[in-house]
């Protein structure tokens, strides 16, 4: 689940202000043992730490958030608490992309907070989240109606308070709209959101960008397309330097916590010092080998963009008679070997590859041969099985993609998972890796420092 996804009950999006108000309110909720104030504080922590894509810094809180939850007798704060758990337990394993486990936790945190009875004026917001967050998993496990049902249930909530809790619920039908085809639909949601006045909030103008980004290149309206990504590149940012300031919030109140903590137990200079001396040697360690693996990562980078030129050259060439070395058993008549050859040179130069549904049979079929011709044609001449070959050819042209066009550096990687023709994030991740060597991640940070340095005319 991405960011954008995601909503946070503030008017104005100043993560740094807000960050740094939470950790003041931790302080005092510590100093006042007061299990409801800390169970409270927690799960707003962790909260803002899934909004800041702080992965690792969420579950702790809402761990110690629910060590105090269960101090609590039960009645309504227990039942409120709890559901704002389960929630937050859910929120966790979107963003790990486990959707099923999401919508599990959010089912039970509806449940927790149903016993409190209908929305009133304290859990109203709640109720709102749960049933937009079940919404939200749904649509990324693809069952559309269900997801369209509960957005609306989120819609139907009269809450007054939350006036910008709409254009989040129109962001994810918009996406639900688009699982279905209905791209024009799709588009009409976002426009309306974008041409509201009221709307401010910047992390999700850009994951709307990116939608209409991607509609209309389906649609082939260049004008569009061009217009959104010019917006998107100029507002992305923004956007990272919001992030930047609360994470560093964050961390110096980490930091200032940890140290109070010591001053309090020990209150010895030396320990201090010691402390001092292991960070600053762990830091150098960690930068050290940070620094080892980035120059391996560019190595292998440049290798990957050499082998990629050497293809491309190769291709022009036509393929290689081999001598000398032993033939493999082959069965296909010369004359369907040869047609076959001519047009895989074709579909090569296509982006028909990118077709998720594309197999060895639907591509036979396109080549109007037969499977078995087409397969042991292409582990003769390309000495690999058809997988293999498809799947090259989908890596290589997303990364020609990001190379060439500097909007796709914006773009996460389930967009581009998605664009090159990959059935899921995971799938992407590991063939990317075998074929170029490196993560899809480091190859745009290796692409993006080649963007840098271009020379500005």
């Amino acid at each position: 689940m991405t960011m954008a996804d995601a909503y946070l009950k503030i008017k104005k999006p100043d993560f740094a202000k807000s960050t740094e108000m939470l950790f003041k309110a931790k302080e005092i909720a510590e100093k006042l043992n007061n299990p409801l104030l800390m169970a409270k504080i927690y799960g707003s922590i962790a909260n803002q730490y899934s909004f800041l894509n702080y992965p690792e810094k969420i579950k702790p809180y809402l761990d110690l958030s629910k060590i105090q939850v269960e101090k609590l007798p039960n009645g309504y704060e227990k039942n409120y608490l709890t559901a704002r758990l389960f929630i937050e337990y859910g929120n966790l394993e979107a963003d790990r992309e486990n959707f099923a486990l999401a919508k599990k936790n959010y089912q039970r945190g509806l449940t927790a907070l149903q016993k409190n009875g209908s929305p009133d004026k304290k859990n109203i917001f709640q109720y709102q989240r749960i049933f937009y967050n079940i919404g939200v998993a749904n649509t990324y496990l693809r069952k559309n109606d269900s997801a369209e049902y509960f957005l609306n249930k989120a819609i139907a909530v009269k809450n007054t308070e939350n006036k910008e809790f709409k254009y989040f619920v129109y962001n994810t039908l918009a996406k639900v709209y688009t699982n279905r085809d209905e791209t024009k639909r799709a588009i009409d949601s976002l426009e309306t959101v974008l041409d509201d006045p009221d709307f401010k909030d910047n992390r999700l103008k850009a994951d709307m960008y990116r939608q209409l980004i991607l509609s209309f290149k389906k649609l082939g309206n260049n004008k569009k397309y061009i217009e959104y990504s010019e917006k998107l590149l100029k507002l992305d940012p923004d956007v990272k330097e919001n992030n930047q300031k609360a994470i560093v919030t964050a961390v110096n109140a980490e930091q200032k916590d940890l140290i109070g903590k010591i001053d309090e137990r020990e209150n010895h200079n030396l320990l201090l010092l010691i402390l001092c001396v292991l960070l600053i040697l762990s830091a150098g360690i960690f930068i050290f080998f940070i620094n080892q693996k980035r120059k391996r990562e560019k190595l292998l980078y440049q290798n990957f963009l050499k082998n990629l030129d050497n293809s491309q050259h190769d291709n022009l060439l036509g393929p290689e008679v081999e001598v000398g070395k032993e033939k493999v058993s082959f069965s296909v008549p010369s004359a369907a070997e040869s047609a076959i050859l001519e047009k895989l040179e074709k579909f090569e130069a296509s982006d028909k590859f990118t077709n998720s549904k594309l197999s060895v049979a639907s591509l036979a079929v396109l080549f109007k041969t037969n499977p078995t011709y087409l397969s042991e044609t292409i582990k003769k001449h390309k000495e690999k099985n058809f997988n293999t070959y498809v799947n090259e050819l989908r890596i290589n042209y997303i990364c020609k993609q990001i190379l060439e066009r500097p909007e796709f550096l914006n773009y996460k990687i389930s967009y581009l998972a998605e664009h090159a023709g990959f059935s899921s994030h995971s799938a992407f991740a590991t063939v990317f890796k075998g074929v170029t060597g490196i993560s899809p991640s480091a190859f745009l940070r290796e692409a993006e420092l080649k963007f840098k340095n271009l020379p500005t005319r």
